[in-house]
């Protein structure tokens, strides 16, 4: 039996706002070690499978049955958690998840049994839980539980509150998903399907939403809770779970990566590359390679675009990476479209990435050493507006802001007030290459150039940030307030 990582309290969530401190509580191992020894010899998850590009963590994990269950992120009410929900520094999402809820001792106990992928600071870690809170009961109480992997007891504290929770799986970076294997929970809840029990949804085993009754407990299918004031008892369970599939190739490629935005007539051509990922999870046997037949260009103003490199020629294995180059040079002036058609073997057997971009004549101005103007602009500018100078030091300036898409450069330049006067002249200017995949999105910078730092002293100061499509071609500046205080 592979090594067991028992995450104690330190691991405190609740059914939709996990905060996970994956700590190896090395106290704890004996006190693991013989728990576990009381379980039956099956009491333990069968495998773990391979690592998903498409979310960096195991595509499914199988009970001893032989029941694989992949990451359910189809949102409500299949699910708890949606695909943007497992994301650093600390979402979280389920392979699996059942809980019941009964009286005790006039309050309510809560069983939460779980097979969960969260981030922890950023970092990732997997784990199998089983959890009961009791709140509102009697003071100072102790409440015997049965639920379907076991029995145990909770202990309450003077409100009346009290939690005992068992979590099996990985403490160190990097994580060992197989250390979550080593959980009670051998085989999987889910639905009685057993007339007249209703059947789950298409490709799961229940859903987040409905209690039902369950099967695939290996002591019993329900969660009983008895002691002073009362108990309780039920057979009904929410329960998520998503079937796994087969593997396959999955293609992904950023639709925006081909947003030409405005270009010169009689210019030269503008380039850019879509990069084409395969998301498909490893398979042995190449099943989830992705494969390409024609690419070619079509659509209306198709004669404006022109390929002119392909990499996507053989299969590709899972995550891995192919790129296509497509030039833009406008014979018209005027909004140009077309399309980028790329035959596969994944889903849809093809795709259309879009082609966009619009032709223009010479802009006045770009001529003479004065710079041309675009009309690009920054939106949901951020950043802190009081900060004291040991801050700046030590971290410099950090700004965060949602770029249009085109968006190659961005111009930064921080200027300082004397009294209410601004001079114009700026205590630091810089340009920043945002690169493709800060085009049109989210954005994040750090200002840490010594020069700015030693020169922002404490005072009133203003900070100018303009996107560009070159520093020729700047767009409309956003500027925001920033005071610097002595400490």
């Amino acid at each position: 039996m592979s090594a067991i990582r028992s995450l104690r309290p330190a691991l405190r969530s609740g059914r939709s706002g996990l905060r996970v401190a994956a700590v190896v509580l090395a106290a704890a191992l004996a006190l693991a070690a013989s728990w576990v020894a009381a379980r039956p010899a099956h009491a333990r998850l069968a495998t773990v499978g391979p690592v998903n590009p498409a979310t960096t963590f195991p595509d499914w994990y199988q009970d001893a049955n032989g029941l694989k269950l992949q990451l359910c992120l189809d949102g409500p009410p299949f699910c708890l958690a949606a695909a943007n929900d497992l994301a650093p520094p600390d979402g979280e999402a389920f392979w699996w998840q059942a809980e019941a809820v009964v009286p005790a001792g006039g309050g309510t106990a809560r069983l939460v049994l779980a097979q969960e992928a969260a981030y922890v600071d950023g970092a990732r870690t997997t784990f199998g839980r089983v959890r009961v809170s009791v709140t509102g009961a009697r003071p100072n109480a102790t409440y015997a539980v049965t639920h379907p992997y076991g029995t145990l007891n909770v202990a309450t504290d003077a409100t009346g509150g009290g939690r005992t929770s068992t979590d099996f799986g990985c403490g160190g970076t990097p994580c060992d998903f197989a250390d979550a294997l080593e959980t009670p929970v051998a085989t999987f809840l889910t639905w009685d399907t057993t007339p007249p029990n209703s059947a789950p949804p298409a490709g799961h085993i229940g859903d987040a939403i409905t209690p039902h009754r369950v099967v695939g407990g290996t002591h019993g299918n329900s969660f009983t809770v008895s002691g002073l004031g009362g108990g309780g008892t039920t057979d009904l369970f929410t329960v998520q779970g998503k079937l796994a599939g087969p593997p396959v190739p999955v293609f992904n490629a950023d639709r925006r990566a081909l947003e030409f935005g405005p270009s010169v007539r009689g210019a030269e051509p503008v380039l850019r590359t879509a990069t084409i990922t395969n998301l498909g999870v490893p398979a042995a046997d190449g099943s989830s390679n992705l494969g390409f037949g024609s690419v070619g260009i079509s659509g209306a103003d198709a004669a404006d675009f022109t390929l002119v490199a392909n990499t996507c020629l053989a299969p590709i294995g899972s995550g891995q990476s192919c790129a296509v180059t497509v030039a833009f040079k406008p014979g018209i002036s005027g909004p140009r479209v077309a399309s980028l058609d790329i035959v596969h073997n994944a889903a849809g057997a093809g795709t259309r990435i879009p082609l966009s971009g619009t032709g223009t004549e010479r802009a006045v101005g770009s001529v003479a050493g004065v710079a041309a103007r675009s009309t690009l602009r920054i939106s949901k500018l951020r950043t802190t507006h009081r900060l004291s100078r040991a801050r700046v030091l030590r971290r410099g300036l950090r700004l965060s802001m949602r770029l249009p898409a085109q968006t190659e450069i961005l111009k930064v330049a921080v200027y300082r007030f004397r009294g209410r006067t601004l001079v114009r002249k700026p205590v630091w200017l810089g340009y920043r290459v945002v690169g493709r995949l800060g085009r049109g999105g989210l954005y994040r910078v750090r200002l840490d150039s010594r020069t700015l730092r030693q020169r922002m002293k404490a005072g009133r100061y203003r900070l100018d940030v303009t996107p560009a499509l070159s520093k020729r071609e700047l767009g409309v500046t956003t500027a925001t307030p920033i005071r610097i205080t002595r400490r």
